[in-house]
C-alpha cells in the first residue's frame, strides 16, 4: 500500500536537492555534479519502484544514498540535510527489524562527519530534525502496518463468511434433496407393503369364497348366492384398494428412479471406502430413458472408483441440474494431476455418452482434485 504523504515527501526532497544543485550551477556548469545528482535521484526512485520489497538491495541502495550525499556535499557544498533525508525515511518504510535502526545510525554518523565544518547550532538543529523525522516515520510505519493487518483480518473474515454462506447453501440443498428422497422412498415402501400384504390376503379370500360357492351349491341356493355376493363385494374392495394404492404411489417416482439408484450406489461406496459423498439435485426433474439412466449410473460409478483408486480423495460432490439439458457435475478433493491420460474406463464412458447424443469433459490440476462434467440432451429423456 502506498502512503501518499510519504511519496510527496520523497518528491519534495528530490526537488529540493535539484534546486540546490541548480543554484550552485548558476555561474558555471559542473558536469560531474549534475551526473551525481541524477544518479542520486535515479537511485532513490529505482529503490522505491523496483526493489522496495527486497531487503539486501534496499539496504545497499540506502547506504549508497548516504555515501553519495557525503561525497556531493564535501566536494560541491549545497544544503546537507536533503542528501540524507530520503535515506533515513526509506530506512523506516522499506526495511524491517533492527536493520533500519542500524542504517539510520550509520547515516546519521556519516551526516555528522560531513557537517563538521558547520556551526554547532546549525548542526544541532539538523540532528533534532533528523530525530524528529525518524520518530514520525516510525509512528507512520507502525500505523500503516496496523491498518494492513486490520485489512487482512477483514478480508479473511469476509472470505470465511462467504465460505460459510456457500457451505450453508450446499447443506440446505443437500438436506432438501435427502428429505425429498426419504419421503418418496417411504411412500413407495408403504405402497409396496400394502400391496404385498393386503392384496395377498384379499386374493386368498376371493379364492376361498369361490370354493365356498361351489360347496354351497350342493347344500342350498341361498348359501350359494350369499357367497357369490360376498365374492363380488370382496373383488370390488380389492379394486378400490388397488386404485388407492395407485394414487398413493407418487407419480414423480419414475423421475427419481435414476437418482435413487445413484443414492444406493453412493451409500454402498461410502460404506466400503469411508469417502464422504454428497449428492444434490434441482427440484425440477425428468425421467431418463433406460439407456441414458444406465450411462449416467456407469459414469458416476467410474468417477467414484477413480477418485478412490487414483485420486486418493476424501470428499466428493455430485450435482445434477435439470434444465433444457441434463448437466451432471462431479468434483473430488483428490491429489489431481497436470496431465490426464484417459484409460479404458474414461474412453469407454466418453463413447457411451456420445452414442446417446451427450458430451463429456473433464479437467484436473495437481493438488486440486478432478472435475467431470456430463451433458445429456433432451433426446435421452421422457418428456
Amino acid at each position: 500500500m502506498d502512503n501518499w504523504a510519504y511519496l510527496i515527501a520523497r518528491y519534495f526532497i528530490n526537488l529540493t536537492i535539484i534546486i540546490g544543485v541548480a543554484i550552485t550551477q548558476i555561474d558555471s556548469v559542473d558536469i560531474p555534479l549534475i551526473i551525481l545528482t541524477l544518479i542520486f535521484v535515479i537511485n532513490t526512485q529505482f529503490r522505491y519502484f523496483q526493489i522496495r520489497d527486497r531487503f539486501v538491495p534496499n539496504f545497499i541502495s540506502i547506504l549508497v544514498d548516504f555515501l553519495l550525499g557525503y561525497f556531493t556535499y564535501t566536494n560541491y557544498g549545497g544544503i546537507i540535510l536533503p542528501y540524507f533525508l530520503i535515506g533515513i525515511i526509506d530506512s523506516f518504510f522499506l526495511l524491517k527489524g533492527a536493520s533500519k535502526y542500524i542504517l539510520v545510525s550509520l547515516g546519521t554518523g556519516i551526516f555528522l562527519y560531513a557537517g563538521l565544518d558547520l556551526a554547532f547550532e546549525v548542526l544541532f538543529s539538523y540532528i533534532v530534525a533528523i530525530i524528529f523525522l525518524a520518530f514520525i516515520s516510525s509512528i507512520i510505519v507502525r500505523e500503516q502496518k496496523s491498518k494492513l493487518k486490520v485489512e487482512d483480518l477483514y478480508n479473511e473474515l469476509r472470505k470465511s463468511e462467504d465460505e460459510l454462506i456457500k457451505a450453508n447453501e450446499e447443506l440446505k440443498a443437500y438436506a432438501d434433496s435427502i428429505k425429498e428422497l426419504y419421503v418418496l422412498k417411504e411412500r413407495n415402501r408403504i405402497s409396496r407393503e400394502i400391496h404385498d400384504s393386503v392384496g395377498h390376503s384379499l386374493s386368498t379370500i376371493i379364492i376361498q369364497l369361490g370354493a365356498i360357492e361351489k360347496i354351497a351349491k350342493e347344500n342350498g341356493q341361498a348359501a350359494s348366492q350369499m357367497a357369490a355376493n360376498l365374492r363380488d363385494f370382496t373383488r370390488k374392495g380389492l379394486e378400490e384398494i388397488r386404485k388407492a394404492l395407485k394414487e398413493l404411489k407418487p407419480k414423480e417416482f419414475k423421475e427419481y428412479e435414476t437418482i435413487l439408484s445413484l443414492e444406493n450406489l453412493i451409500k454402498d461406496f461410502s460404506k466400503l471406502t469411508g469417502i464422504d459423498v454428497k449428492l444434490t439435485f434441482t427440484k425440477s426433474k425428468w425421467n431418463l430413458d433406460e439407456k441414458s439412466s444406465l450411462v449416467l449410473y456407469r459414469a458416476v460409478q467410474e468417477f467414484l472408483s477413480n477418485s478412490a483408486k487414483h485420486g486418493k480423495a476424501t470428499k466428493i460432490n455430485i450435482y445434477i441440474h435439470y434444465d433444457d439439458e441434463l448437466i451432471v457435475t462431479l468434483k473430488d478433493n483428490g491429489i489431481g494431476t497436470d496431465e490426464i491420460k484417459p484409460g479404458m474406463g474414461l474412453t469407454s464412458l466418453a463413447e457411451r455418452i456420445k452414442e446417446i447424443g451427450g458430451s463429456l469433459s473433464y479437467e484436473s490440476k495437481r493438488n486440486n482434485g478432478f472435475f467431470m462434467r456430463i451433458v445429456l440432451k433432451s433426446g435421452g429423456l421422457y418428456e
